[in-house]
C-alpha cells in the first residue's frame, strides 16, 4: 500500500478511511444501521471502508461487572476473552447492518484477525497488524469490520488496549494502512474549548493539536491513542455520526 490506496490489480486505485464507531454510538441497536448508512455513504465517494466497532452501549462495563461479582481479582487473560465476546457481537452486529444495506461487506471477529500487542494485558501497546489480511480483504469487498479494544499477545493470550482503546485500534490500523482519513465517530460533535462535562459554555472547535485534546481531556480520545497519533504525525478527525466535528493533528500551517 501506498498513500492511502490499496493496489488490487484494477486500473484504478481504492483509497481507504477508517471509521471507529464507539460504544454509545452503537446504543440503541438503531445505532448499528445509522453506522451502516454512513459507510454506505463512503462507499458512495468510492472509498474502501475499515469499519472498527466497540461493543454496544454498556455491554463491557455488565460483562466486567459479572466477572467482578465472581472474583475481585479475575485471570487478566480470562477477563480479555470474557470482554472481547462483546466485540465480536458488535462486529456481527454491524455486518448484519451493512448487508441489509447493500453494502457488500467482511467482518474479521477476533479469531479470524489479531492485533499483536505487548506489555500489561489488560492495558497493552499494540505492536503489528496484518496489513495484508486487510488488503486482501478490501480488495474484494467495499467495506471490512474489526472489533477494537482487544488485539493477542506474542503468547498467545487476548489483551486489551485500556479503556477507550478501539480509538487506538483505529488510529494504529490506520497507520499501517496508510489510510486517508481516520475519522472516530462519537455522540458528540468533536472536541470541546473545554470539557462539557464541567462547563456548559464549552463549545466545538473545529481543528485542535494533539497536545490541546490531551490538554482539555473530558475523555473524549482515549489519551494512549492520542500520544500513539502524535508519535506517528497521523492526524485524525473526531465526529458524530453525519457532523463536520474536529480535525485532530499538527497546529495550522505546520507539517506532520
Amino acid at each position: 500500500m501506498r498513500g492511502g490506496v490499496i493496489a488490487c490489480g484494477v486500473p484504478r486505485s481504492l483509497p481507504v478511511v477508517v471509521l471507529k464507531f464507539g460504544s454509545s454510538v452503537l446504543s440503541p441497536p438503531d445505532g448499528y444501521r445509522c453506522a451502516a448508512q454512513m459507510i454506505a455513504g463512503e462507499v458512495a465517494k468510492g472509498y474502501r471502508v475499515v469499519a472498527v466497532v466497540s461493543a454496544m452501549g454498556s455491554t463491557t462495563d455488565r460483562l466486567l461487572e459479572a466477572a467482578l461479582s465472581l472474583t475481585p481479582t479475575p485471570p487478566a487473560a480470562l477477563l480479555g476473552q470474557l470482554l472481547a465476546t462483546g466485540e465480536d457481537a458488535s462486529v456481527a452486529l454491524l455486518d448484519i447492518a451493512l448487508t441489509s444495506a447493500g453494502v457488500n461487506v467482511v467482518s474479521l471477529p477476533t479469531d479470524q484477525f489479531r492485533l499483536q500487542t505487548h506489555g500489561s494485558l489488560s492495558d497493552a501497546d499494540p505492536v503489528e497488524a496484518d496489513t495484508s489480511i486487510l488488503a486482501a480483504a478490501l480488495c474484494t469487498h467495499e467495506a471490512v469490520v474489526l472489533p477494537g479494544f482487544v488485539g493477542r499477545d506474542i503468547s498467545g493470550a487476548p489483551s486489551l488496549l485500556g479503556r477507550g482503546g478501539s480509538d487506538l485500534t483505529a488510529l494504529f490500523i490506520g497507520d499501517a494502512l496508510g489510510a486517508a482519513e481516520v475519522r472516530l465517530i462519537k455522540d458528540v460533535d468533536g472536541v470541546y474549548s473545554r470539557d462539557p462535562k464541567s462547563d456548559e459554555q464549552a463549545v466545538a472547535i473545529d481543528h485542535a493539536t494533539w497536545h490541546e485534546v490531551r490538554r482539555i481531556g473530558g475523555g473524549v480520545v482515549q489519551e494512549k491513542a492520542i500520544s500513539f497519533a502524535e508519535r506517528r504525525g497521523r492526524s485524525f478527525r473526531v465526529s458524530s455520526i453525519g457532523g463536520q466535528g474536529t480535525w485532530v493533528g499538527p497546529a495550522r500551517g505546520a507539517r506532520a
